[in-house]
């Protein structure tokens, strides 16, 4: 049985470039949300792991009006105060959905991108900077496996809610099961990472590739998160 083999020299090169794409991955994800906020005229505010929107401001006076008339908007029957809750709540729901979407919207077109820049070279003799890079992009899509793994991992094991985030949010906002885009863009995003590492990547550099894939996106999220983001982007 041959001994498999880890090329030094590429696990550096990749070990690097999953660190860097996992924080870039990270912002450009927050981006989306922060074009969608801007196309509806909000300030926003980028974080290192999230941004804010003036949207925030609005939900705050809505919470205050709530807590104001807590008694009459929970009751069964109709008032002034209840209507006029549910009215603002009902035209501020499309605002918070779009907002919702920018992000996993950035982070699967980006992946879709590197996908189709990957298939229209598929024919080449040789792998260049361009199909790296278009391997990289079409990674993108790991968030999404990430996002639904961690997710089944705490509803079983830890006992707390299955889901969240942007996937969680927009399947609720949409009245679906709140697992529904957590679980769609997840399977999504192992098909087409398995067919990136499994069919794209050769065999020769595959098992470098996915070490440095797990250390380099372990260690880049954790210097990004813990380290280095908060210090940048407080």
């Amino acid at each position: 049985m041959m001994a498999l083999k880890i090329n030094i020299k590429h696990f550096i090169y990749f070990t690097i470039s999953f660190m860097l794409f996992t924080v870039v991955g990270t912002l450009s994800h927050e981006y989306g949300h922060i074009l969608a906020a801007k196309s509806l005229g909000y300030k926003t505010y980028l974080h290192y792991g999230s941004m804010h929107s003036d949207l925030r401001l609005e939900y705050e006076k809505i919470n205050k009006e709530y807590e104001k008339n807590k008694e009459l908007i929970m009751r069964n029957e109709e008032s002034k105060e209840k209507t006029a809750y549910l009215n603002i709540l009902k035209k501020m729901k499309p605002k918070s959905l779009k907002i919702s979407i920018g992000g996993p919207a950035q982070t699967v077109l980006t992946g879709c991108l590197g996908l189709l820049i990957l298939y229209f070279r598929r024919n080449r003799n040789s792998f260049q900077f361009v199909d790296w890079l278009a391997v990289f992009l079409s990674l993108f899509w790991l968030r999404e496996v990430f996002n639904m793994l961690t997710g089944l991992i705490r509803g079983l094991f830890f006992n707390t809610s299955y889901f969240g985030g942007d996937e969680y949010y927009i399947s609720t906002m949409l009245d679906l099961p709140n697992g529904f885009f957590s679980i769609l863009l997840g399977v999504m995003g192992s098909l087409i990472s398995i067919y990136v590492v499994f069919k794209v990547i050769s065999k020769k550099i595959r098992l470098t590739f996915i070490l440095s894939g797990l250390v380099g996106g372990l260690s880049g999220f954790y210097i990004w998160f813990q380290i280095l983001g908060p210090q940048l982007l407080p």
